[in-house]
């Protein structure tokens, strides 16, 4: 059967179609992939915020959910990625060759224990299970550091790592006696509520004494800084350890695509803040560069030059 002379002029529309907008410059944006962290973390929900603010651009940003540092920093490296977050204290130790677009925002080391727990320190948990973060993630690089400067060692407790999402039921259920992670305050999926979490809540263990030792020891990288008061529940505030998160990228991702993220963290920084967040955040020009040495790729230190006038 034979089409009939307007279904064969629409069908042979439809088919130069593609080729015409070609000739005409046309293109799909670019589309690169950043590693965040797990649901429901601070990572997570920076990486969200970034590819939204991007929608509308010429580069393009979607989100892959992680275990954390060292899993993106493993995506990097093997291609898989285009930009990746991490802990500063991973990045700096394990640099494997990798860029830095910036220093993005502060992490509060958090500890928690259920809120009618008698453990005030580390040497109190002792023979207990505790998660010094989700296996894979830059919380549970950093958590070793902080037992060894608490004068511990692993031998001392019985490590159970606990991801982020599984902090409540698992301080409520006793399969940790304490649980450590490390984002923004308040962590929204560590927030007792009704169902979920221990029935006392859950308290925050000052963590200053190791912040000290951290500092001799590794130097400025760890800061000090508060979680303020009642963020989990009728508790006052508790001093903890910072440690800023860095973007990171490689030094073969397009410079075009380095460039644009960092326009937009600089010019639409406040759309990157989750809500209700308390927290340090790096997104300025003279906050974004201070990358602890590592190398800035060479798009970044240009946007960073162009924005600096």
């Amino acid at each position: 059967m034979s089409l009939d002379r307007r279904t064969f002029l629409a069908a042979l529309g439809g088919a130069l179609a593609t080729p015409l907008l070609a000739s005409c410059g046309v293109s799909s944006p670019a589309t690169h992939v950043i590693a965040s962290g797990e649901r429901g973390g601070f990572q997570s929900e920076f990486a969200n915020l970034l590819a939204a603010a991007m929608s509308s651009g010429p580069i393009r940003l979607t989100q892959r959910n992680t275990r954390g540092s060292i899993e993106n920093m493993g995506l990097l490296t093997s291609g898989q990625v285009s930009f990746g977050l991490s802990l500063g204290d991973v990045a700096v130790a394990r640099p494997a060759g990798l860029a830095a677009v910036g220093r993005v925002y502060e992490n509060y080391v958090q500890f928690a224990v259920p809120g009618d727990s008698t453990v005030e320190t580390f040497s109190d948990l002792r023979g207990q299970r505790v998660s010094l973060g989700a296996r894979g993630s830059g919380t549970e690089f950093t958590g070793h550091r902080v037992l060894e400067a608490a004068g511990m060692t692993t031998d001392d407790i019985l490590v159970t790592p606990v991801s982020l999402t599984d902090v409540l039921r698992s301080l409520a259920d006793g399969t940790v006696a304490a649980a450590m992670w490390a984002g923004g305050v308040p962590t929204p999926s560590a927030i007792p509520r009704p169902g979920y979490g221990p029935p006392s809540g859950i308290r925050l263990l000052d963590l200053s004494a190791e912040l000290a030792v951290l500092r001799k020891t590794f130097g400025p990288l760890y800061e000090p800084v508060s979680v303020p008061a009642d963020m989990y529940g009728a508790h006052a505030e508790t001093a903890t350890i910072g440690v800023p998160s860095m973007l990171l990228t490689t030094p073969g991702t397009d410079g075009d695509a380095v460039s644009a993220v960092v326009d937009v963290m600089i010019d639409r920084a406040a759309e990157l803040i989750p809500p209700g967040t308390v927290g340090v955040q790096f997104l300025d020009t003279q906050s974004l560069i201070q990358v602890y040495g590592l190398p800035l790729h060479p798009a970044a230190a240009e946007a960073y030059r162009r924005h600096h006038g």
